[in-house]
């Protein structure tokens, strides 16, 4: 069995989050065009290693992604499960 990286499982929680906004129907495509964005920012903040990660500005980040699209619950689910993996969200 290989073990995964919490960035690897970061990484790939925003590459789902990021396609699944794109092809969801039943999301607009101003949320789109406001989320996608902001998912390529939470995407940079974190490559930074974490000693090194701006925290206040990755849950900024976060915190505005999250109320983008809070109300689409499978991108809701792999934004939250973001928070296993970076604790201080």
């Amino acid at each position: 069995m290989v073990e995964r990286t919490d960035e690897y499982i970061i990484g790939r929680l925003i590459e789902r989050s990021r396609l699944l906004i794109a092809l969801s129907e039943e999301i607009p495509v101003e949320t789109k065009l406001q989320a996608q964005p902001l998912l390529k920012q939470l995407e940079q903040a974190l490559a930074v290693p974490a000693g090194e990660q701006d925290e206040e500005r990755v849950r900024a980040i976060y915190a505005a992604l999250y109320a983008e699209v809070a109300d689409y619950a499978d991108i809701e689910a792999l934004l939250s499960a973001l928070k296993n993996f970076v604790p201080y969200l």
